[in-house]
């Protein structure tokens, strides 16, 4: 039974892991594309008359006996703003995978995932759990969403694996609150609010 149990933890572990893959996949690929657009626009702009303009502009300030003071002044001249305002950063999202616990466990993991950013709120809690008197849990600071259990999914979708559902959710979560980690939580040993707390495990 436990081999039985390993296979299943295992299991997750690798989907939740190519659904952190394809997240940073799809990352990177927005970001060739982002960096692609932005040399486009630097070589349209290059070529555009404004920018043209813009260069003899430079160039007549930076040899102002040639302008004249009153032009050089003008071109140098710029308008006084406000300081820019300094920009809210949200924490980074963390994905716990909770499958296979119990009710009990599951809200007892919630609480704890609660008590935990509580004390350190450097990532926002996500819990995936298949537990369905979890899925409404309404808990401040931690993210709770559903997934049918793996032997529901079966019944209703025999001809698509689980495993992929669960892959393709985890990297979907991970893009809705920019996840910096995915965590397969062992439903035999969920983790306690000072395992949670400790930096190296969780």
């Amino acid at each position: 039974m436990r081999d039985t149990d390993d296979l299943a933890v295992a299991r997750w572990e690798v989907a939740t892991l190519t659904g952190r893959l394809r997240f940073l996949t799809d990352e990177r690929d927005a970001a060739l594309a982002e960096r692609d657009r932005t040399r486009q626009l630097v070589v349209e702009l290059r070529r555009s008359r404004s920018y043209r303009l813009g260069r003899a502009l430079l160039d007549l300030a930076r040899h102002p006996l040639r302008s004249g003071p009153a032009l050089t002044r003008r071109l140098l001249r710029r308008p006084a703003g406000p300081a820019p305002r300094a920009v809210a950063t949200a924490v980074p999202g963390r994905v716990y995978v909770a499958v296979g616990l119990g009710q009990a466990p599951a809200r007892e993991l919630v609480r704890a995932l609660r008590q935990r950013v509580l004390v350190d709120a450097d990532h926002l809690p996500v819990v995936v759990t298949d537990q369905p008197a979890v899925r409404g849990l309404r808990v401040p600071g931690v993210v709770v969403e559903y997934l049918p259990d793996p032997a529901t999914w079966a019944r209703h979708n025999p001809s698509d694996e689980w495993e992929t559902l669960l892959a393709g959710r985890v990297a979907q979560l991970c893009r809705d609150h920019r996840a910096a980690r995915t965590v397969v939580v062992d439903p035999r040993d969920p983790p306690t609010l000072a395992r949670l707390l400790d930096p190296a495990r969780y």
